[in-house]
């Protein structure tokens, strides 16, 4: 596996290495989940040509919570 060195301010690299530990993970398997995901997102790999071009065109609010959404539509639907 080959290494590589790249150069954070300060606040980022501290804010990283937080959000890292809370969630169980070294820096650098965060830093190689997230590089992997960008280029090769994993979700594109059995899609068909027409969802590939739609994919990552949707846009969500970013305190946009689908649970919540769902379960207000499934509240809807079924009146529970």
């Amino acid at each position: 596996m080959s290494q590589v060195v790249i150069t954070l301010d300060e606040s980022l690299l501290s804010d990283a290495e937080a959000y890292a530990r809370q969630h169980g993970q070294p820096l650098d398997a965060l830093v190689a989940e997230l590089l992997q995901a960008a280029v090769r997102p994993p979700a594109q790999q059995s899609l068909t040509t027409l969802v590939q071009e739609l994919y990552g065109s949707l846009k969500a609010p970013s305190d946009f919570d689908y649970r919540a959404e769902l379960g207000e539509a499934l509240e809807q639907k079924y009146g529970l």
